[in-house]
């Protein structure tokens, strides 16, 4: 011990207490995503996300135009009210057709 430095503490030190047994090992999202399984059902989630999105989109477009063309039937009523049943009936197609594809996504 001829080298040993006598300007340190001793790096020893002795813990006191109560003994805690460490959790189980909870599972983590890249545990999971790193699992085919896991993977499947992010890209799944994915896809739904993104239908839905979509279908939002579709519908929100369709009552933006329905509410457009609504609005112009009623200028155009007051403009030339001798076509205001086919301003409604055009509306009506439009709005009819709309509601259809809104349905089937």
């Amino acid at each position: 011990m001829r080298n040993k430095n006598h300007y340190t503490e001793d790096p020893t030190t002795i813990l006191t207490g109560d003994i805690i047994e460490p959790s189980p090992a909870k599972r983590s999202l890249s545990l999971l995503l790193s699992s085919r399984s896991g993977s499947l059902m992010l890209q799944d989630a994915m896809l739904q996300a993104g239908n839905d999105h979509c279908r939002a989109l579709l519908a929100q477009t369709a009552m933006e135009h329905a509410g457009a063309l609504a609005v112009m039937a009623g200028r155009l009523n007051s403009i030339a009210p001798q076509g205001s049943q086919y301003y409604q009936a055009i509306l009506a197609a439009y709005a009819e057709k709309a509601v259809e594809k809104v349905r089937r996504w």
